[in-house]
Parts: C-alpha cells; structure tokens; sequence
C-alpha cells in the first residue's frame, strides 16, 4: 500500500527533501521499542505494510515468494549468518533501520518483492529508486530513476563464484554507499554472500505461506550465526547476530498484538531483553553458553506457547485481513 502520513488516511507525496518519509519513520519508529522492535503499541497491524502496495497487504502480509537454497554443508554456519542477518534491519542501520527496512524486504525471502512501494522512491509495485538520497548522499544522483527490484535468484551483472570476491565487494557497497551503513566485517561480508550464491527458485511452486514457524526458524538461524562468529572471534557480527535474533522476536509480537496476548507479548520482551543482556555481557566464554541455554528455554517454552495459539494470532490469514480493515482508517 502506499505509506499514509496520518490517521485521516490520506496519501502523502513527497518533497524534494523526503521529509514526508522523514515524518513516516518517526510515526513508525515511536510505536517501537529500541532495539528489538516490539510494537509498543497494539494499533500498529504489521510494520511491512507501510512499503505495501494498496490492496495487496493480506497477500503480502501471509504469502512470500518460494525460495530453495543450493549450498556446500561445510558452509552452513556461514549460510545461516548471512541469512538472518539479510533479515535485520540493523545491518543497513540509519533511516533504513528506522523504518525497519531489510535486505528481505526488497528481496522478499531471497527473491523480490512485487508488492513493495513507497512514493516517492517507487513508480510502481516492485520497484525502487537505489540512487535516491534519502537513505545516502553518496550514491544520490539528483533524479528520479526508480528501477524494478531484482530477483536474486536470478543471475546478476556480478559474478557469484565462490572464488570471485566481486559479490562481496558489491554487497560492501551497497550497505556503506546505498544505505549509508556501518563499515561490515568481513565476515559479515562473507555470510551475506554465501546466502545470496546459495538463492534458488524451487521447482513446481512460486510461493509458501508466511508463518510463525518463519521467525523461529530465523531466530535460530541468527544464534547459530552468532555461536559461529563468537567462535571466529568476530565479537561484531556475533552482535549483529543477536540484534537479528531480537528483530525476529519483535516481528512476532507484531502478529501477537491483541490484548489477550499479554502474556506472550511480556514474555516476547522478556526473551529480547534477556538477549540484549547477553549482546551486553563481556565476549568471552560465558557468551556461547547464555546463547545456547537462551535458545534452549525458549524453544521448549515460549517458542511451543506461542505455537499452540498461532491460528489465535495476525498469522492467520482471516484475522489479518479483518485486523488490516478495522485499522485502515486509523492505523495506515
């Protein structure tokens, strides 16, 4: 849908400056909590509608593209890195992290995003201007050039063999010039490409249901990420890792934000707070362990509580769409 600047729910255009966008990223960053992105406040439906096409938010919202992954078992650790953290909005960091953008939100789950739109940076569904200067003056050509957003399980311009650093160097680019994000390991660099070589498309389906089962399945991708950089002794992207990790439990609470899941949204804090607590401690042996026994209580706890109640929550597709139409005046 197109992203709506106030509760009359009118459509917003922007300036030459993007201080509507500016204004969009305050309005959403105020419902957040800092750091795991747990809504504060229960009218905020699901955070990705706000770069959702008009009329397509219960597709985008319960569907994503299929996605197959073709990769060497021994890099599996690096693979489950790079994928978790394609998924934080951290990595991009400044107003992109803001507004919780990702790598995966233009690249819906590897691959793109035909639903995607934000005016001002889009001309159409799928498309998005790269050269725009609000998330970075340095690749800001002064002109309005939207482009279609790449399926990444397609071939790109640049090479993606394992012995070609090409990738990795774009990668690099595209955080620190695009997005003006943080200078990344080379580590970091290393899992993000080892995810994007491994992306297929899967045979006989192009799409799968969005579930709860896809932020556990990333949360323990980014611990097992974070276990392997802490044992590379990359204490920086073991951070990033956990901060990927709280993300997944913030996007959760988003499809749990009914009152009656109070109890599950104190525990979803909880658990994000817990690991902030561990991202704080100092990065010595005593870290892996808080890792592994956090993930141990929260796979035989909260993850199985909040199992039994998905059909309850915003993941299933009925109740989403009734939720998205009670707060379409109010909430977009």
């Amino acid at each position: 849908m197109w992203l709506r600047l106030s509760r009359s729910g009118r459509t917003a255009s922007l300036d030459q400056g993007c201080g509507n966008i500016r204004k969009l990223i305050l309005s959403i960053t105020s419902g957040i909590l800092s750091g795991a992105a747990i809504a504060a406040s229960p009218t905020l439906i699901i955070q990705s509608l706000w770069w959702t096409d008009s009329g397509a938010e219960v597709a985008a919202a319960t569907t994503q593209p299929s996605s197959c992954l073709s990769f060497d078992q021994r890099d599996a650790d690096l693979l489950k890195a790079g994928l978790a953290i394609f998924n934080t909005p951290s990595l991009l960091g400044g107003q992109a992290a803001k507004a919780g953008l990702s790598c995966n939100s233009c690249h819906d789950n590897g691959r793109n995003n035909p639903h995607f739109r934000v005016e001002g940076l889009s001309s159409e569904s799928g498309t998005a201007d790269v050269t725009s200067s609000f998330f970075s003056i340095l690749r800001s050509n002064k002109a309005y050039d939207p482009v279609e957003i790449p399926d990444l399980a397609n071939p790109g311009k640049v090479s993606r063999a394992p012995d070609d650093p090409a990738l990795e160097r774009l990668i690099r680019t595209l955080i620190v010039e695009e997005f003006a994000g943080k200078e990344p390991s080379a580590t970091t660099l290393k899992a993000l490409a080892t995810y994007v070589r491994a992306i297929r498309k899967c045979d006989g389906t192009t799409s799968q249901e969005r579930r709860l089962k896809d932020q556990l399945h990333l949360i323990d991708a980014a611990i097992d990420g974070a276990l392997a950089m802490h044992q590379n002794d990359d204490e920086e992207a073991a951070k990033l890792l956990v901060r990927a990790a709280r993300h997944q439990l913030g996007l959760i609470d988003e499809r749990f934000s009914a009152s009656r899941f109070g109890v599950e949204r104190q525990l979803l804090l909880d658990a994000s707070r817990h690991l902030q607590d561990v991202a704080d401690t100092q990065f010595g042996t005593g870290f892996s362990a808080s890792l592994i026994s956090w993930r141990a209580d929260f796979k035989s706890g909260l993850a199985q509580r909040l199992a039994a109640k998905e059909h309850q929550s915003l993941y299933n597709p009925k109740k989403l769409e009734v939720a998205i139409k009670r707060n379409a005046s109010s909430a977009f």
